[in-house]
């Protein structure tokens, strides 16, 4: 069966089973934190925020400002929302990437902190709430399989319900009410692991380098003693012993090497083991030792040819390098798949699909911060069906021990953002070309984001660059962002590197913007320059 008939079986299979599968939450039961994260429930949360709140975070996103908060159960379903909880005074914060963040003009993701006016204050024995906005997977439902598919590995990884979330009684729609890794959720977790020394968040290009010590953010632990990070990053630049011997003093490398199996399993192209080395963090315990757990994952289970190797972090690549370190992550891709198989993922996908169709309706008819259509959401559910059904394959194939589907040529490619950079249809010219004008956003500059829109006359590749420096020594200004636009206006995201952000903290810099544009068919490429100069400004 050809990809074109399995996805049109996948959806009338989807369609068929629609009301086989649904979850229900149980009218009248207790609120408890283990009911907030079972995914087969969906809550409503009421945030409430003064004049001044929404004032101070249009104007600094990142900051928490002051609310209160308030959590209702349902019976699973719009029509069946129980009693509210008494508010709590808590602060609030906006939250997300370049790629997933949006102010509240939009589908806005938050972070809710119950301790940050309020001193010593939890609900339900947690300290903070992590609620996506879910703009970058249609389905939403990959996090919601993927976590759970961590946990079955061997790895721990936080736990997500949903959660219909209201703002000053606006309708902000379906969020993931994502488990907040911190000293509360680890030592949940972990046992007898329960007294780590540290818990580093890694982001985009964080890799494990002496001059990136400092970006790594210190999310518990002591802030000014970072000695495990760094034995870590000095064993991991280091070029003897062997790659094995010299991390098993500062890493649990079985833990490591089924973490970035069950990444690259699971097609977790955004994590560490991925190209973006990103989303992920590091868990050191008090001899020093670190394991890796997963974050944003909400960008999984969509490629289904995704390559069990090729370019990654610096760890990864080093034990696919390494013989023995190499045999050992095939042996933990085998167990993965044997693992997830287990979950029977694809009648939980089914499931969820099912159990958020009502509230995914509500939002498209309710919301005007709906970001996916019925049809994007249906297809992305067939995507998952299609990848679960064919991963195994692909694995088998690659392990050498049976035949699978065909992968496309190269290297997958990045999935696209349509409501990250959003087309629309204009005449196409005789020729294809690139506008030599383009506009460029600065609103999200205090984020360290600029923003690039061009137009093209016909469909292609579009991409932006930045550099800054001398000429003939430039070096990367902001992170290289690359999409298939159709004809029309496009939007391009120009995240500025961590040294041009601390720079422009002490004097203004002047930057050099390239956008070009590879043309389906025939055309040449082309590329658009201009140079930019930003202010001097403390960035967030």
């Amino acid at each position: 069966m050809d990809r074109a008939h399995l996805r049109a079986a996948l959806l009338a299979s989807l369609a068929l089973l629609a009301g086989a599968f649904a979850f229900a939450a149980p009218a009248g039961a207790a609120l408890t934190v283990d009911s907030m994260y079972d995914p087969a429930k969906v809550a409503v949360i009421d945030l409430q925020l003064p004049p001044a709140s929404v004032a101070a975070l249009e104007a600094e996103p990142d900051e928490y400002v002051e609310g209160t908060f308030a959590i209702a159960e349902t019976d699973g379903t719009p029509a069946g929302v129980g009693d509210y909880t008494a508010p709590l005074t808590v602060g609030v914060r906006l939250k997300g990437g370049a790629g997933s963040f949006r102010d509240l003009g939009g589908k806005a993701a938050f972070k809710v902190k119950f301790n940050e006016f309020v001193s010593g204050q939890k609900f339900l024995g947690l300290k903070r709430l992590t609620l996506n906005n879910m703009v970058q997977d249609p389905s939403m439902i990959h996090e919601a399989l993927v976590y759970p598919a961590f946990r079955a590995a061997g790895i721990q990884a936080p736990h997500a319900g949903y959660a219909y979330v209201f703002l000053n009684g606006v309708d902000y729609g379906l969020h993931l009410n994502l488990e907040t890794i911190d000293d509360v959720a680890l030592k949940k977790w972990l046992g007898d692991f329960d007294d780590p020394q540290h818990l580093y968040e890694g982001g985009p290009q964080f890799e494990l380098l002496p001059e990136n010590v400092g970006l790594f953010e210190v999310d518990e632990g002591d802030e000014e003693d970072l000695g495990d990070l760094e034995a870590l990053i000095a064993a991991a630049n280091a070029t003897t012993p062997d790659f094995s011997e010299r991390l098993a003093p500062v890493a649990d490398l079985a833990q490591l090497t089924r973490f970035w199996a069950a990444e690259r399993y699971l097609a977790h192209w955004d994590g560490y083991s991925g190209p973006n080395v990103n989303n992920y963090f590091l868990l050191s315990d008090p001899e020093g030792v670190f394991r890796m757990l997963p974050w944003g994952s909400d960008q999984t289970l969509r490629n289904w040819w995704y390559s069990f190797s090729g370019e990654g972090g610096t760890l990864f690549a080093q034990c696919i390098a390494e013989p023995a370190c190499f045999e050992a992550y095939k042996e933990d891709l085998a167990a993965v798949q044997e693992s997830t198989a287990a979950l029977d993922l694809e009648s939980r996908a089914r499931a969820l699909a099912t159990q958020l169709a009502p509230w995914q309706a509500k939002e498209l008819a309710e919301s005007e911060r709906a970001p996916h259509s019925a049809k994007s959401i249906a297809a992305e559910v067939a995507n998952v069906l299609e990848f679960l059904e064919l991963r195994p394959g692909i694995l088998a194939k690659w392990l050498g021990a049976g035949e699978g589907p065909e992968e496309p040529e190269g290297e997958p490619e990045k999935p696209r953002e349509d409501e990250v950079n959003p087309v629309l249809p204009i005449a196409a010219a005789a020729a294809p070309a690139i506008s030599g004008q383009w506009e460029l956003d600065r609103s999200r500059l205090g984020r360290g984001l600029l923003i690039a829109r061009p137009t093209v006359s016909a469909p292609g590749t579009v991409s932006i660059t930045g550099t800054i420096g001398p000429a003939g020594n430039r070096s990367p200004a902001c992170l290289t962002e690359s999409v298939e636009a159709k004809a029309g206006p496009v939007a391009l995201l120009c995240p500025l590197t961590k040294v041009v952000r601390t720079r422009l903290a002490t004097q203004p810099r002047t930057l050099r913007l390239t956008i070009s544009f590879d043309p389906d068919g025939e055309g040449p490429e082309q590329s658009r320059t201009r140079t930019v100069r930003l202010p001097r400004q403390a960035l967030g």
